[in-house]
């Protein structure tokens, strides 16, 4: 429920951005300017969070652990991605990987120690990962605009009612949802993501830093490499789409389609 309260204000700023104050609608041509404007004010914000309190948490925390540790803690939170990609394989259409990815967490999280260690991948189950944002792409919904979120930092409407669909997918968002009057509930569920995004910002400290000394724009860079990150989902819908067009010139006899 925290999780849908926090999409909420997001949600009424993107419709703030296709409408005037007094609720007329913007000119198209002045709303890529006035979109600039609002993103480059938010990603200096965050970058400065970033700058002068994440940033240092993370090299405190890299500091005092070693590489081995941080590799568990990696290997913990991507297993707990494991039933976020099961369901969308499944809504996919890719049934054999949606079983991949749960036999994955089934072994993962009892012989790989709750998923401190990869084992089904040293037993030929590779990571199948798949997300909401990835199953929307598929069936052609629109990407949106890029907008730079509070925090969470460069995004896309779709990019953010997936990451919210597929946090409700987590076995520890579950856990402890009938546990929030608890003090060690709430600690469990704010402090593992924190940990989840202190180790992950470690583990990328170098190649962040090198983008940014080697980029003359921040904003224009990191704007740039997330779109042209993103185009591999829209080839999913384009994938799909040839797919329909190349079946569509068949006389279908569902009879003989259901047989082996």
């Amino acid at each position: 429920m925290k999780k849908v309260l926090f999409l909420i204000p997001f949600l009424c700023a993107l419709s703030a951005c296709t409408t005037n104050p007094n609720g007329t609608e913007m000119n198209v041509a002045d709303e890529p300017s006035k979109m600039e404007v609002y993103n480059r004010a938010m990603f200096n914000f965050n970058y400065r969070v970033d700058k002068y309190v994440v940033k240092p948490v993370a090299k405190g925390y890299k500091a005092v652990t070693t590489q081995g540790v941080r590799n568990r803690v990696t290997s913990f939170f991507n297993n707990l991605e494991e039933p976020a990609s099961a369901i969308n394989n499944l809504l996919q259409g890719q049934f054999k990987n949606s079983g991949i990815s749960v036999a994955r967490f089934a072994v993962n999280t009892t012989l790989g120690l709750l998923g401190t260690f990869d084992v089904a991948s040293g037993w030929g189950m590779d990571k199948k990962k798949n997300s909401f944002d990835a199953t929307m792409a598929k069936y052609c919904v629109p990407d949106g605009p890029f907008v730079v979120v509070p925090i969470l930092g460069p995004s896309t409407p779709r990019y953010l009612v997936g990451w919210g669909a597929d946090a409700f997918a987590d076995p520890m968002y579950w856990a402890l949802l009938d546990k929030q009057d608890q003090d060690w509930a709430v600690i469990a569920t704010y402090g593992g993501t924190a940990l989840k995004y202190i180790n992950k910002r470690a583990e990328n400290m170098a190649i962040l830093d090198n983008l940014e000394e080697g980029s003359v724009d921040f904003y224009a860079m990191v704007k740039s490499a997330f779109l042209q990150n993103r185009q591999k989902f829209e080839s999913l819908c384009a994938v799909a789409n040839d797919t329909k067009a190349s079946t569509s010139s068949y006389d279908f006899d569902f009879e003989d389609d259901d047989e082996d």
